[in-house]
């Protein structure tokens, strides 16, 4: 049965709240920490993710130097420098104009992403690629169509080794949607939206500059997509399951096999060989031979034959030290 409140006791419980309209004294205390929060710059990407992301392009970094220090034939230094998350217009207004710029496609992701080169290193590369030094200062304008083909090599060998990087956590790949020199003429994403920045901090020769890798928060926010966890795990030992199927997949894997019996002839007995001749060999048929498997000896046997053809008979498996595998071929 509902009970009725008298009007006593709903005085009572009014007088029991807090009145919103009283100033704040300044004794007040707040409870818990003040945390500042800018809605128009939302943290889509937890640091957790951050630091992942750190790590993750860290590998990236030491790939592309060494790739490009084959390519561009100098001394090549890449590092990350930053990991952040920022509106595009704020990345567009750290950008220098003009400069080499990239809109980028991401595959099984929507928004588009961008790819800044700083003009100085631009420069410097075209100059190595085209058979200069790359040392001279650069000059103040913006990269030729010429020039821009040249950039393009260097930008599909970058993103092809993002790609590959990326791989480890989500099935994803990075190519050229479009190029610009003024970032403001090369629609990519609106101005408040979040993007996460990757700076990389690069010194071809003597020059150093800046290469940026923009992309859209959604390709952190890929659903099953988590940077802080999976990919850095080191995988659990396999079952007994996953080791009898590697043995069966293994298993049918064709291998050479290969004996090496060396012999040492005259340079006019080879000259003077002719069909039906018969070449010593100089092994005596109780003599062992070593029997390769792959470039790897692991057998020793004997000289034989079988059906008229001739054979190794293997007697034992044999464990070489790297430096007698090494002496052996």
């Amino acid at each position: 049965m509902t009970r009725i409140l008298s009007q006593a006791e709903i005085d009572a419980l009014l007088a029991s709240v807090p009145s919103t309209d009283a100033p704040p004294s300044d004794n007040a205390t707040v409870s818990g920490p003040v945390i500042a929060y800018d809605f128009r710059r939302p943290d889509r990407i937890s640091k957790d993710q951050i630091r992942s992301l750190h790590l993750l392009h860290d590998r990236f970094a030491r790939n592309v130097t060494s790739s490009l220090s084959a390519y561009l034939r100098t001394s090549i230094e890449v590092s990350v420098a930053t990991v952040e998350q920022f509106s595009y217009s704020e990345f567009l207004m750290s950008l220098p104009d003009p400069t080499a710029f990239y809109s980028l496609r991401i595959k099984t992701i929507e928004p588009l992403g961008a790819l800044e080169l700083n003009p100085g290193l631009a420069f410097t590369m075209v100059d190595r690629m085209l058979g200069g030094t790359g040392r001279g200062a650069a000059p103040d304008r913006a990269l030729t169509e010429i020039e821009q083909n040249v950039v393009d090599s260097v930008v599909k060998l970058i993103l092809g080794h993002l790609t590959e990087t990326w791989q480890a956590v989500t099935a994803v790949g990075f190519t050229i949607d479009g190029r610009e020199t003024r970032p403001q003429m090369l629609p990519i994403a609106g101005r408040n939206e979040i993007m996460l920045l990757l700076g990389f901090d690069m010194k071809v020769g003597e020059v150093r500059g800046l290469l940026h890798v923009c992309l859209p928060a959604a390709a952190v926010e890929v659903e099953g997509l988590t940077f802080s966890q999976g990919w850095q795990q080191s995988a659990p030992n396999a079952t007994v399951v996953q080791r009898a199927h590697l043995v069966e997949s293994l298993g049918r894997v064709p291998m050479d096999v290969s004996t090496l019996l060396d012999s040492r002839m005259r340079v006019r007995d080879v000259l003077e060989l002719s069909r039906g001749d018969v070449i010593g060999l100089g092994v005596p048929l109780d003599e062992r031979v070593r029997v390769r498997v792959g470039d790897r000896v692991k057998y020793v046997g004997r000289l034989t034959s079988r059906d008229g053809r001739a054979a190794v008979a293997v007697d034992a498996r044999v464990a070489l030290t790297a430096a007698t595998q090494e002496a052996a071929r």
